[in-house]
C-alpha cells in the first residue's frame, strides 16, 4: 500500500437500521486503539458542516480502509451511496484495495463489483469482524498516531478516576498532537527535545533547560534554537532565554563561559483554560517514550507515534533483530 498520512484507520459506512451491529464493531475497534470514523463519535465535528462535502473528504482522503455494510436499506439511502461514490473514486485513482464490503444480505449495490470478496455478516459476529479488520490493518510501525483511548496518559496525569478531566485532557492531547504535525522537522525537534529533557519543576508555568544542553541534544546552535522557538508563537508557544544560573552563585572563583536557560510554555489557543496544557504536553512526551531506551524513544517521537499513551496499543522495549 502507498504510504500516506491517514487521520482514520477505518471508516464505517452503513444504513441506520444496522446501527446496533456497527456500533458494537466501532466500540471494539476503538478499545483496541483503532482510529474509527463512526458518526456517533463525530457528532461535535459534524454539527453545522456541509455533510456532502465533508463526508466526501472523509471517505476519499482521510481513511486507510473503508468498510461498507451492504443491506437493502443501504441501497435505498442517499447518504451511504454518496459515501460509496467518494470511496470508489479513491479506489479508482489508487488502483488498490480500499473498499472492504461486508454483507447483511445479497442486495446488489451499483458500482460494487460482484467479483470483490466480501464478509458475510450473517455468519460473522461484531467481535469476529473487528478481529478481521485489525488483521487487515496489520502491524506496521505507526506514524502520526494518537490512540482514541489514552488511559496511560490519564494515569500519568493523576486523573484516571475523573471522567470530566479526562475528556478535557484528551482534547488538549489532540490539540498538541495537531500542533506537532503542523511544525517542520527542526521546530518539532527543538520543542520535543526541550519537553523531553527539560526540567519540569516549575510546571505548569514552564519547562526549562540549559541552552548549551539543548544545543548538544539537537545539534543546532543556540542562535538557531532561538530562531526556531521564537517562530512558533502562532501555535501557542511562548519561549524566552535568560542569562545566568543559580549554580554560578554557589561556585567560588571565576566561572568560565556564559550560562543561558530556555523557558518554554504552551497554551492551547482553542482551550478554555480548565487544564494546564503544558502539563499534558510534557506528560505525552514522557508517556510516548515510557519503557524505551533513548534511541527507540526518539524514533517514536520522530514519527509522532503516541501508541504508548494507551494500554490497548502499548508495546515493550525489544532489541531483537527484525527479519
Amino acid at each position: 500500500m502507498v504510504e500516506r498520512d491517514f487521520e482514520c484507520d477505518v471508516g464505517l459506512s452503513f444504513a441506520g437500521e444496522r446501527r446496533d451491529y456497527v456500533s458494537q464493531v466501532a466500540t471494539q475497534l476503538k478499545s483496541r486503539g483503532i482510529r474509527v470514523f463512526f458518526d456517533d463519535y463525530e457528532r461535535e465535528r459534524l454539527w453545522g458542516k456541509d455533510l456532502y462535502a465533508y463526508l466526501s473528504e472523509i471517505y476519499h482522503h482521510m481513511c486507510r480502509f473503508y468498510v461498507i455494510f451492504v443491506s437493502k436499506d443501504y441501497a435505498a439511502k442517499v447518504w451511504p451511496t454518496r459515501e460509496l461514490q467518494s470511496a470508489q473514486a479513491r479506489a479508482l485513482e489508487e488502483k488498490q484495495e480500499y473498499i472492504l464490503p461486508a454483507r447483511f444480505d445479497d442486495t446488489r449495490i451499483p458500482g460494487l463489483l460482484d467479483t470483490v470478496h466480501y464478509i458475510d455478516l450473517r455468519q460473522t459476529s461484531p467481535s469476529d469482524l473487528s478481529d478481521l479488520i485489525v488483521k487487515k490493518l496489520g502491524k506496521d510501525a505507526r506514524r502520526n498516531y494518537l490512540s482514541p483511548t489514552l488511559d496511560r496518559l490519564f494515569e500519568r496525569l493523576g486523573i484516571e478516576d475523573d471522567e470530566e478531566m479526562q475528556a478535557h485532557a484528551y482534547f488538549q492531547a489532540r490539540s498538541f498532537f495537531q500542533v506537532l504535525r503542523r511544525m517542520n522537522s527542526d521546530e518539532r525537534d527543538a520543542v520535543v527535545s526541550l519537553l523531553r529533557f527539560g526540567c519540569p519543576e516549575e510546571l505548569p508555568d514552564n519547562v526549562h533547560i540549559d541552552a548549551d544542553l539543548l544545543r548538544r541534544l539537537t545539534g543546532k546552535s543556540v542562535a538557531r534554537l532561538k530562531s526556531l522557538l521564537g517562530g512558533i508563537r502562532s501555535m501557542g508557544f511562548q519561549c524566552s532565554i535568560r542569562e545566568g544560573s543559580e549554580a554560578k552563585d554557589n561556585v567560588q572563583g571565576e566561572v568560565l563561559g556564559d550560562a543561558y536557560t530556555f523557558y518554554l510554555n504552551w497554551w492551547d489557543l482553542s482551550d478554555q483554560g480548565v487544564f494546564p496544557a503544558l502539563a499534558v504536553a510534557r506528560a505525552m512526551i514522557d508517556a510516548a517514550t515510557d519503557g524505551y531506551c533513548e534511541e527507540h524513544g526518539a524514533a517514536f517521537l520522530e514519527r509522532l507515534d503516541f501508541s504508548q499513551l494507551a494500554s490497548a496499543t502499548v508495546t515493550q522495549e525489544s532489541h531483537e533483530s527484525e527479519e
